[in-house]
């Protein structure tokens, strides 16, 4: 978009662009791998007269910013980065995309260009093609980068779409601690970058619709523009053969279980294999030889190489005895299989008090960040994206079963804050609707009120006997509750209070019909006992905290 036509009230500096003879130059650094070279020359120039808001920004070409993207997470210049030089580079091009996304902004730096997947969009000679919007491929211009990391080795070559990238790398924070920094970074600036983008949109959007005249003109104008954000392209080139919706919750929610890390698998060549720390070998003394005086040193000594030594050591090895070792029979390897319990595995993970199954606390709030970011998407382009219906009964099908401490860290309004407080409501709410019994809904308002609450939710227990369900139920009002109270939408009272104590009394007594305990279930329902007790303790607290106070006594 043209920066002379932006709004006044655009946050971000005026553009103009690199001078031919700085991108060469800049170009030639890249091709002859001197990263940190090209990165800090473009890192002056985009942060070169910071201090007068007037003065335009250099905008980095788009092509150096996919470039950039890519020595973020590359293995070359991470974890098998051969020189200090390369794992500097890493970080340069990480405050380079987040100085270029603060400073420009998303739509003057041409993100939407610089961050596109060409995994499926190559011809067969290689040349790279841009899919128009009807579907037809038109061939792209001619790439101003000639090296690995700008065509073959690239992040948006590698990676089979957005998604590939988000479920990857959620999968290498429960299983690959040594590569989930590096993701976690590119993940942070790339919701940085998102969110930039829709609001920038969205502004442009507000701009528009104070023009009374033209209403159906505006309208597809700003459909346009919220259709071309990152996110809503990056939705609709998703991959694979099943629904686009589905694939994208599973990238959220990877949680490195075979069936994630078979559909998301690791994005650049042998990524896993990390750089072998080099031994220093012992030199061997140095001896002055004069053969005229005869002196030869060590040469005359027996002295054996490393390849010789082993050779030696093999030989000997041969030479001794060794002990025949009996194989495992068949009925040994397979012994006890029989006598577990098929729901083992479920159970231990709804109870598991581990919350790294889904990752640390930093891979939680990004993946609520996304849930967040698409929700925001749903509401205001319903048509294009997904009906926020849709949504969020997706949010409840991959939340609902999650182990405990994580579905209270998704539902607790306390925990993580990346959710609105209507959308939190919202997820609460649909989640009450899918777990609460069956009964006829009394109260027939739209939005979650006190009094909703009060007649349908709280005075009732789970639909199953099972301890876990009723223990999220009441994880799921205590959060409600929480949220209401936040709002100023909670007022305490004898009804509030009965219903809270009829609920905490209805789910205790469910969970005690719960007849099917077996071996492997009694730590899964212990486990569910102490998060119903504990969360039955917080609600009756949280009444107490809001009843009025009572009148003295006289």
């Amino acid at each position: 978009m043209d920066t002379q036509a932006r709004p006044s009230r655009s946050k971000y500096r005026p553009t103009k662009q690199l001078s031919f003879e700085l991108r060469e130059h800049c170009g030639v650094y890249f091709e002859e791998q001197l990263y940190c070279h090209g990165l800090n020359l473009l890192l002056s120039l985009v942060s070169s007269g910071s201090a007068t808001p007037d003065a335009p920004v250099p905008s980095p070409p788009p092509e150096f910013l996919a470039v950039a993207a890519t020595i973020v997470v590359h293995p070359s210049t991470t974890t098998r980065a051969k020189s200090a030089d390369n794992k500097q580079a890493a970080n340069i091009a990480l405050q380079l995309l987040r100085l270029t996304n603060s400073l420009v902004g998303p739509l003057a730096a041409n993100f939407d260009a610089a961050f596109t997947f060409t995994h499926f969009t190559k011809s067969r000679s290689g040349a790279r093609r841009a899919v128009a919007d009807d579907g037809a491929e038109k061939p792209m211009e001619k790439e101003a980068l000639n090296f690995e990391l700008a065509h073959r080795g690239a992040l948006w070559s590698r990676a089979e779409d957005f998604w590939h990238v988000v479920g990857w790398a959620f999968n290498c924070a429960v299983l690959h601690p040594s590569r989930w920094p590096r993701w976690r970074l590119l993940l942070e600036f790339l919701c940085e970058a998102l969110e930039a983008d829709w609001r920038e949109r969205m502004r442009l959007v507000v701009e528009l619709e104070r023009d009374p005249e033209g209403e159906t003109a505006v309208r597809a104008e700003c459909e346009r523009i919220l259709c071309g954000s990152l996110i809503y392209q990056y939705y609709k080139a998703t991959s694979g053969v099943s629904s686009p919706d589905r694939r994208m919750m599973r990238a959220i929610f990877a949680d490195g279980t075979p069936g994630s890390t078979s559909e998301f698998r690791e994005v650049f060549h042998k990524e896993l294999l990390e750089r072998k720390e080099e031994t220093a070998k012992p030199r061997k003394r140095e001896v002055n030889v004069n053969i005229d005086e005869e002196i030869y040193g060590d040469y005359l000594e027996w002295d054996v190489d490393d390849d010789e030594s082993d050779s030696v050591r093999n030989e000997l090895r041969e030479t001794l005895p060794t002990r025949p070792k009996r194989q495992r029979t068949t009925k040994a390897r397979h012994a006890g299989n029989d006598d577990v319990d098929k729901n083992y595995d479920l159970l231990n993970r709804a109870c598991s008090e581990n919350l790294t199954m889904l990752g640390d606390l930093d891979s939680l709030a990004l993946r609520q960040r996304f849930l967040a970011i698409i929700s925001r998407v749903s509401a205001s382009i319903p048509d294009h994206f997904m009906s926020v219906d849709r949504l969020y009964l997706l949010y409840v099908d991959f939340i609902r079963h999650l182990p405990l401490p994580i579905f209270q860290v998704f539902v607790s309004p306390s925990v993580l804050c990346q959710f609105s407080v209507d959308a939190q409501t919202t997820l609460c709410e649909m989640l009450l609707e899918r777990l609460c019994e069956s009964r006829k809904p009394t109260c027939r308002e739209p939005y979650l009120t006190q009094d909703k609450l009060e007649l349908d939710f709280l005075p009732y227990a789970a639909s199953t006997s099972d301890t876990i369900d009723n223990a999220r139920m009441s994880i799921l009002l205590e959060s409600v509750l929480r949220l209401l109270a936040a709002s100023g939408l909670l007022q305490g009272g004898p009804s509030l209070k009965e219903a809270v104590e009829m609920g905490i009394e209805a789910r205790a007594e469910k969970a005690l019909k719960d007849t099917k305990i077996g071996q492997s279930k009694m730590k899964a329902e212990e486990f569910g006992w102490t998060w119903l007790i504990e969360s039955g303790e917080r609600l009756t607290c949280l009444v107490e905290r809001v009843a009025p106070p009572e009148p003295p006594v006289e």
